[in-house]
């Protein structure tokens, strides 16, 4: 359950938890077939313990977080590079989660060397927090921005967040507005130099649950439920504003 997928140029990651709450999480690495659209798959192995993953990848880096617990609790990311020809991961002298918030229901993305982290602060609708950090492939660490501080850019829960490498507007972040099926909103921002986000103002896109985003240049898709439960999933897809 809770699968998480990341794509860089030919190569994909895929992590989930393998049991209903906190347990193993297990990764897959693959090479897609462009030809036959099919994944050639490594063997799944398992990474870590813990709950609701998320994983990005720029290059062979791969960044990944979860909780460590059921509800709001410690978020735990992990740092390493892809061997495309075994499959598996590299995770240098650190092979091993580190603590670096406390939250739930985590999101990442990466472009280069920079990482954007999303999350809820607490259990249910309220602050949404954000940090952007810069990865020190050499250690397996990320040095984050604002003195270690997440900082709240909105209220909501279930967020996830793209970079999707415009040098107009190169975040967008989607989220539920409430429980179950709830007004869906996203937010389009860009990076400062101290290391912090302008946010444009939130907007109300659609209705639903559980959204996801991806993007790459102006253009962006997200995906989400329609109903509470096993039911329609909505897709939608948009570009965003160039502004020069």
């Amino acid at each position: 359950m809770n699968p998480s997928v990341a794509i860089s140029g030919s190569t994909v990651v895929e992590v989930h938890n393998a049991v209903n709450g906190v347990g193993p999480l297990w990764m897959r690495i693959g090479q897609v077939n462009t030809s036959s659209n099919t994944i050639t798959w490594g063997n799944s192995f398992q990474y870590d313990n813990g709950m609701n993953p998320s994983v990005a990848i720029s290059g062979s880096t791969l960044v990944e977080v979860h909780n460590g617990a059921n509800g709001v609790g410690r978020l735990w990311m992990r740092i390493g590079q892809v061997n495309t020809s075994s499959r598996t991961i590299d995770w240098g002298n650190k092979n091993y989660a580190t603590p670096y918030d406390n939250g739930m229901n985590p999101s990442v993305a990466i472009s280069g060397s920079t990482v954007v982290e999303v999350h809820n602060a607490v259990n249910g609708v309220g602050p949404l927090r954000y940090r952007v950090g810069q990865i020190n492939t050499s250690s397996n660490t990320i040095t984050w921005a604002n003195y270690n501080q997440a900082m709240q850019y909105d209220n909501g829960l279930n967020p996830t967040v793209a970079i999707t490498y415009s040098d107009v507007y190169p975040l967008v972040e989607v989220h539920n507005g409430g429980y179950g099926v709830a007004p869906l909103w996203y937010h389009v921002g860009y990076f400062n130099e101290a290391g912090t986000i302008t946010w444009e103002e939130g907007a109300q896109y659609d209705n639903g649950m559980n959204p996801c985003v991806a993007g790459v240049g102006l253009s962006v898709v997200e995906v989400h439920d329609g109903i509470h439960g096993v039911g329609p999933m909505w897709y939608r897809v948009a570009q965003l504003p160039y502004i020069q």
